[in-house]
């Protein structure tokens, strides 16, 4: 009897505690809590700096550009405001950014062809020196205190390397510029806030 007792007791001291948890309150949610939504990530688009020529299928806001590795893409940019133009056949060196639905669209774009060429300016000594950027990455200098030997282009600026200053002990150096201007027949650079206008000499 003692155990049938002490088992009935076990058995309603359960269901009394069962009933209790069920009656605590639990916390609730905030108004805040409740209004709070979480956003999506922004989409970061990738950035693409690519080199190739002038497709014939470029309109007035499309560049068709066939890429080094033979691809043709379809990049947005008024070709107006492309760095030297662009005809049909130019190379062409083009930064540009793909969404995720593949839209390109280009943030700088330089005439490589109009670029590579002789460009002229005063020595500010009644003489004249020159500047040569040939197709190869080769670059030359004449009647110039700085000695180019090699030019390249990279986030849209023009590096000009030097593996010495004339009449210096200085190693090589790197100059940046930026090109300010391109035409048919001028080459406006800038570095440090200082510009350079060249003519074209061929």
């Amino acid at each position: 009897m003692r155990t049938k007792h002490t088992a009935s007791i076990l058995i309603h001291f359960l269901v009394i505690a069962t009933l209790l948890s069920s009656c605590i309150d639990k916390p609730k949610k905030t108004q805040e809590q409740e209004d709070v939504v979480v956003l999506p990530m922004t989409e970061i688009p990738d950035i693409v700096e690519a080199t190739g020529k002038v497709g014939d299928g470029t309109s007035m806001n499309v560049l068709e550009l066939v890429d080094d590795s033979g691809d043709t893409l379809l990049i947005n940019v008024p070709v107006s405001t492309i760095t030297g133009g662009a005809e049909s056949g130019d190379d062409i060196d083009i930064i540009y950014t793909v969404t995720s639905n593949g839209d390109m669209t280009a943030s700088v774009a330089i005439n490589l062809t109009a670029l590579q060429h002789l460009w002229t300016q005063p020595d500010g000594k009644g003489g004249m020196q020159s500047l040569e950027l040939n197709s190869n990455g080769k670059a030359a200098t004449y009647n110039m205190t700085i000695e180019y030997d090699r030019w390249k282009l990279e986030n849209g600026m023009l590096l000009l390397h030097s593996p010495k200053v004339i009449g210096e002990e200085k190693g090589e150096i790197v100059d940046t510029f930026h090109i300010m201007k391109l035409t048919d027949d001028e080459l406006v650079l800038m570095s440090h806030e200082m510009e350079s206008v060249f003519k074209r000499s061929n």
